[in-house]
């Protein structure tokens, strides 16, 4: 509990920070809060026009799409808060400044992770959150209470293996430095989950809901939502990507105890 709590005090300390800097960049606060939400319309007004021509995606109707399409938003806006850092990693471990990180205050994966606290990403989280709750009013009993403890435990998992996949990426990068793996791997992934998983081959959703679970980013949560899957099933798959995220930890922190600096 302490360590918990210490964690979360660090947490605030890195948002103040945030606050802070992003403050005096008056633009870029703006100009980043433009481009993201042009980028949640393009993905709105693309669904839309589909479902136009179509009453069904891949089993998944209008309704369902705008739910996935919201868990799609606040999987990206919980990136952009919290984990911007991780495209950083690449070229800091080049130049060998990660010396700093083995002193700091907490455990090295939180602390590099999640110090680059996005101000303007919470008003995008804002919009994503407000777009999932409108397109949950079409879903009968979404917001009941059972409905609102079936979307916390939704959103925990996306959280959850958001923060996984960004950590899990990176490791590439101290068994090939300077090849951009990391960020490479976040384009494929992006691009594979802003789609439902429902219209990939069988053997492509087995991957992307297993060892690679970037269904968990928007597909799986918004079919647990949706009564799609069972909540056994969902509870399945929330035990494995929480094992899966433990692995992906400690397997990190084994690389960065084999990290040599530059200055090494």
């Amino acid at each position: 509990m302490n360590a918990l709590l210490h964690h979360l005090r660090l947490a605030r300390e890195f948002a103040r920070v945030g606050v802070i800097r992003k403050s005096q960049f008056r633009v870029e606060f703006l100009t980043q809060v433009v481009m993201d939400t042009a980028w949640y319309l393009v993905h709105i007004a693309t669904f839309e026009i589909l479902f136009a021509h179509t009453d069904s995606l891949a089993g998944w109707s209008r309704a369902e799409v705008r739910v996935f399409l919201g868990f799609l938003f606040l999987s990206d806006a919980f990136w952009m808060i919290w984990l911007g850092q991780c495209w950083h990693f690449g070229r800091e471990l080049k130049d060998g400044v990660l010396d700093s990180l083995r002193l700091r205050p907490g455990a090295s994966v939180f602390v590099y992770f999640f110090q680059r606290f996005s101000l303007e990403a919470c008003i995008n989280g804002a919009m994503a959150l407000g777009w999932l709750l409108f397109a949950l009013l079409d879903i009968p009993g979404a917001l009941a209470p059972l409905g609102l403890l079936k979307l916390a435990w939704a959103l925990a998992l996306v959280f959850w293996a958001r923060t996984v996949l960004s950590v899990g990426f990176t490791i590439a990068e101290f068994r090939a430095v300077n090849s951009d793996l990391s960020n490479l791997a976040w384009e494929v992934t992006m691009t594979l989950a802003d789609r439902p998983v429902d219209v990939f081959p069988l053997r492509m959703r087995q991957l992307l809901t297993s060892f690679v679970p970037v269904a968990a980013l928007s597909s799986l949560p918004a079919a647990f939502v949706l009564g799609r899957i069972s909540p056994l099933e969902a509870a399945a798959h929330s035990l494995w990507i929480f094992l899966l995220g433990v692995g992906v930890f400690a397997w990190w922190r084994r690389s960065f105890r084999h990290y040599a600096s530059a200055l090494g």
